[in-house]
Formats: C-alpha cells, structure tokens, sequence
C-alpha cells in the first residue's frame, strides 16, 4: 500500500455490477507507476464501493480477515481484532448463511482518519472506520465504555454484510431495512458474546428506545417507512432520516422478537435472509416471512399490525383505570403527543400487544401477548377471580408505546418497589415507568410533584438502569431551577441517593462490574455536581491519599469533581505535566467544573488554551456550577471585551 488517500463512491442507486473491488495483483510499470487488477465482484450496490490506499499495517491475514491501521497503533488492535473474529463467527451460526457464501469471501476493517467524514461506513469487504473505534491504549481508551462502543460498533457494521450488502432494500424510502435491523443485531450480538457482561438491551432501553420515543412524540416524527416520492436525494436521506430507521427500527424489530419468541423470529430472518440473497426487499417482503412464523394465539390481523408501526407516525399511550373492586382493569388508548395542538394527527390508533403482570403472579418475563388491544376497539377489559393490589403492563418495555396507571394503582407500584420483594422485577420495567411519568409531566398530564413522590423510591433502588432514567427525566428539570430552588433539590438528591452512594462510594475497585462502573460515573456526577457533602468530601481524600490516576471511564468525572475542593490545584500540575494531548484536553474540561471561577478565568492556563477549548471551558464552569449560574455569567459580562477579543 503506497501513499495516503481515500475515496468512498457513494450515491443513490443499489443494485448494480462491477468488474472491480479485491486487488488480485499489483504490477510495477515503468516511471515508478503501478497497475492494479481486481477480480470480478459479485452484484452489489454503488454506494458500497471503496477504495483505501495507505501505508497501513495490517493485523490478521490480507486474504480473510484483517484489520488495517497506521503502524504506530497496530499495537492498540488486538481488542478489536478478537471482538471482529467473535462477531463474524457468531453471524454465521446464527443466519445459518456464512459471510464467505454472501460473494465476497475477505473482511477488511480501515481505520480513517478524524479529519475525514465522521461516520462508520459498510462497504463490502472493507469497514471504514473511525479511528477511535478500533484502537485501545492501555490505560486511556481501553475503559469498559469505550470496549463496549467497539464491540456494538463492529457487530452493527458487520451486520450490515447480511442487512443491506447481501440483502438491500428497493429504494431508501425504507432504510430501516438496513439501519433497524444493524441497531437491533448490535445490541442483541454483544449481549450474546459477552455473556451480558454489558447488559445491552437493558442500556438499549434507556439510550435509545426511551430517546426515540420522546422524538417521535411531536409534529416531527417521521413512519420508518415513508413515500418513494419523499426520498430522491442523498441530502434528505442524511438530514431527514435522523435515528428513525436505527433506534426505532430496532425498537419495533425487538418488539416483533419479543411477541413471536425468538425462535420463530430466527427462523423468519434466516428463510428471508436465504430468499432474497443478492436481491432487493420491500417491508413486505419481510414481513412475508414473519407471517409464516407468527404465533396463531393470540388472533391479531398482522398486516394492520406491521402497518400501524412502521407505515403510521407516533405512538400509542395505553390508560390503565381500575374498578373499585380491584378486580377489573379497564384499558384506552390515544396516540401520545407532548402538544396535541403542534399539527399532528392525534386520532391516529394502534394495534397494542397487551402484556402484563400482577402482584398475584408476578410473571415479569413472560413476553407473550394477553392480547391485542385492536384499533378500531374503544376499550380493553381484563378481569380477575381475586382482587388484585398492581398491575404493570408491557413488561421489560418491550413494546413500543407509553403506559398511563390511575393513581391507586402508581401507589401501590411505588409500596411494592420500595421491598426487598421487587429486586425480580427486571430493571427496564422500572426505567420505563420513571421515563413514562417525566414524559406525562414534561407534556401536561400530571404534575411534577407526582413524579418526585413516586421516585422517593429509589432510596431502595441499586440497579443502573432505572437511575439512568431517573436522571435524564430529572435533567430537563434541574435545567429550569433558579438558585434559590436548587438547595431544595440538592436536599432530596441526597435524601434518594443514600442508599446507592452508600453501596458504591466514591472509589473504584477491581470487583466491579461494568454496570457498577457506569453507576458511579452516573452518581458522583450528580452528587457533587450538587454540592452533597459525602461525595465531594470522599473524592478529595481520594485525590490526596492516591496518586494514580483513575480508570479511564472515571476520570473525567473524578477530576471535575475534585476541582470543585480544596484539592484542586493539584489539578494544574497533572496538565502542566501531561504529555497525552487527550487526556490534556480531559483535564482542561475537568479543570473547568472549579467553583473558584474568577481565579480560573484570571489564570495563566486558561490564556493557554486554544480558543475553542476556552469556549468549552466557560460553558462547563457555568453548567457543573448551576447555583453559581447568576455570579459567572456577572463575571462573563465584566470581561466581555477581552472574551469579545478571543
């Protein structure tokens, strides 16, 4: 491979053929020029066309599987290079319809660099990726976060040899074909080599079904699979297309998995993956194969079903009211908008798969259907021999709509999570219903005050995921706060935290889990961000009695903390001293959280910094100081001219 360059061809049309993709020899010409030949490739899409001629190192063997990267990080591969073999092996079993059968026998993986287009790209037989993606420095990017980001990475991108390569979509007007199903296999694909280690979908819960919910409860929301006449440039394909097709996509993929078992749904995929090798689908297609396999109970007319989710806007809100018996529960539903008032359609129904459990059975994971709650029924009713105390519906979220409780029955969910007894209910039951009540309030349907009522039960609270929820829902709140609101609130952080913080504490250890890892990033971010006396006085002694430097996926966090104490100058001797150019730009950022903002802003370092780092900085001290807000921004409107100047 000669000098560094790169070219990706890309454009709008799929199925095509080519003589050329694999180099099969390269001759020296006269005048030191050169004349590749390439075997003939298989049919494939133009926008799947690459080329990358380097002076890259490559780890593995050029003829089946490699990873290319510049010499000085071949080093930093090996992770990557493992998590690529363990992927490429698990899609073969599981498609029953290896890669080398697909047409293309070798698997190359590039890295690019940052300065070039910042996105991942399938193309057939060579991976681009970006560089960060692929290389693990001891130390500085080998964290559990980032090792969990190149695993998804890897498995999506390879996903796509069989979504999108093999099999390839009619026209873009449904690119979830492609982007859903990636989304989907990423998530499952590491949950199932990794042994859970991640906990993916329960990550995928949080991260991205509950963050596509809340973009497809407005005007803007988009069906995955639009009109052929919406879709004739790659501009609006890349612009209007957000996370639709990807988080969605996924979303509704899993909820089909969860109502018709996995098996079935394995066997759908792989007879339609068989069917349609080298050959272009419509949704229709798809579902074909989905029908053959779908369970006969309970009755559901599958074409309004598929249809509803993917051809319609938006999503559906089931309400949940109980007699006064507590012996019948009565079921509506309404399409769930934050403004009914923005444009959208709010007439729209669904076809809802109901599922459920009660605190007489306490079944929380079984997927299958009660029922379908049909579009054109006004009401749903589920009955019981004995009284019930709580019922909780569309368990481990994995359907794809919102679920509305009357009060008696929050109440009683509330009393039941705050037992020991609740540890089985999984952890996205419970993120689901904090996310769903941030979201009722966020769009009028009940006060605020409710919402912080109910969550005083996470004092009892340990897992990860429902705090995730908790927090993002508690965002937009904080955000609206004045400074003399917020000692309120920083008293109730505490009063709820106690009991996760007294678990985790401040300090690392080696018995963690991944999960445990990202809780206390998510807590010590919190908690010392608002001032709570345990976890800033915890991180200072650490600071001082330990001079290693945290792991990776906790140091930014750490040291942002500790420049709100009296440790802080120490802080300017790890930058002064770091050779890291990113882990100088990670302490710069930490740097900023100081409350001492006069002296930061006066400092020899901050004159230092390049001037969109300074930009940053002035953001991040006012943002993890929110009772400071009204004094920095006094400081900022002092010094308006010389920031005016920079």
């Amino acid at each position: 491979m000669r000098d560094l360059c790169f070219l990706v061809s890309m454009n709008l049309h799929l199925r095509q053929s080519f003589n050329f993709i694999l180099v099969d020899q390269v001759n020296i010409m006269p005048n030191d020029s050169y004349m590749d030949h390439f075997d003939i490739t298989p049919i494939m899409s133009t926008y799947l066309l690459a080329f990358v001629i380097s002076e890259y190192q490559a780890r593995g063997n050029l003829s089946e599987f490699a990873i290319l990267s510049t010499p000085e990080n071949y080093n930093y591969t090996e992770f990557s290079y493992n998590v690529g073999e363990r992927v490429i092996a698990a899609y073969n079993e599981l498609f029953q319809m290896p890669y080398k059968q697909l047409g293309n026998e070798i698997l190359l993986f590039a890295t690019k660099p940052w300065t070039l287009n910042n996105n991942n790209m399938e193309n057939w037989g060579l991976i681009i990726f970006k560089e960060d993606m692929l290389i693990h420095k001891p130390g500085y990017t080998d964290s559990p976060s980032h090792k969990e980001l190149t695993i998804r990475m890897i498995a999506h991108e390879i996903a796509h040899m069989w979504f999108g390569n093999s099999v390839t979509l009619s026209w873009w007007s449904h690119f979830w074909l492609n982007e859903g199903f990636a989304r989907f296999y990423e998530i499952f694909m590491t949950d199932q080599i990794y042994n859970n280690k991640y906990h993916m979908e329960e990550q995928f819960v949080v991260d991205n079904l509950q963050r596509i919910l809340e973009k497809d409860a407005v005007a803007t929301s988009l069906p995955l699979t639009c009109p052929e006449i919406a879709i004739q440039s790659s501009y609006v394909i890349d612009n209007e297309s957000n996370l639709f097709p990807n988080d969605k996509g996924a979303s509704i993929i899993r909820m089909w998995r969860s109502l018709m078992g996995s098996d079935n749904f394995n066997k759908s995929i792989n007879s339609y993956l068989k069917q349609y090798h080298l050959k272009n689908t419509n949704p229709s297609d798809l579902f074909a194969h989905l029908k053959q396999n779908w369970p006969a109970q309970p009755e559901v007319d599958l074409d309004t079903f598929f249809s509803d989710f993917t051809e319609q806007v938006g999503y559906p809100m089931v309400i949940v009211n109980i007699t006064q018996d507590n012996q019948k529960i009565i079921l509506h539903q309404k399409r769930f908008l934050y403004d009914y008032e923005d444009g959208s359609d709010a007439t729209l129904r669904y076809t809802i798969p109901i599922t459920f459990t009660t605190n007489l059975d306490q079944s929380y994971y079984n997927l299958t259907p009660y029922t379908y709650f049909k579009k054109n029924e006004t009401t749903v009713e589920i009955s019981f021999e004995n009284p019930i105390e709580w019922i909780i519906l569309n368990q481990k979220q994995s359907n794809y709509y919102r679920v509305f409780y009357d009060k008696p029955i929050l109440t009683q969910i509330k009393q039941f999570f705050s037992t020991s007894r609740s540890r089985r209910v999984p952890a996205t039951t419970k993120a689901q219903i904090i996310d769903d009540l941030f979201n009722f309030a966020f769009a009028g349907m009940i006060d605020y005050a409710d919402v912080f009522e109910y969550l005083e039960y996470l004092r009892y609270e340990f897992d990860y995921v429902p705090w995730s929820a908790a927090y993002h829902g508690m965002e937009r709140v904080v955000q609206r706060l004045t400074p003399q609101q917020l000692p309120y609130f920083e008293k109730y952080l505490t009063n709820i935290t106690t009991g996760i913080f007294n678990e985790l504490s401040a300090k690392s250890s080696s018995s963690d889990s991944v999960m445990d890892v990202y809780n206390r990033v998510l807590h010590v971010s919190w908690l010392c961000k608002h001032q709570n006396t345990n976890c800033n006085k915890q991180v200072e002694l650490l600071f001082l009695g330990n001079l290693e430097k945290p792991s990776p996926d906790y140091r930014e966090i750490f040291y942002c903390a500790v420049s709100r104490t009296d440790a802080h100058a120490r802080l300017w001797d790890l930058y002064h001293n770091e050779t890291d150019s990113d882990e100088k730009n990670l302490l710069s950022r930490a740097i900023s959280c100081s409350r001492d903002y006069t002296i930061y802003f006066k400092l020899e370092l901050f004159h230092l910094l390049r001037h969109s780092e300074q930009f940053i900085g002035l953001i991040t001290i006012y943002q993890q100081n929110p009772d400071l807000i009204d004094a920095i921004f006094s400081m900022m409107r002092e010094n308006i001219g010389e920031l005016v100047d920079r």
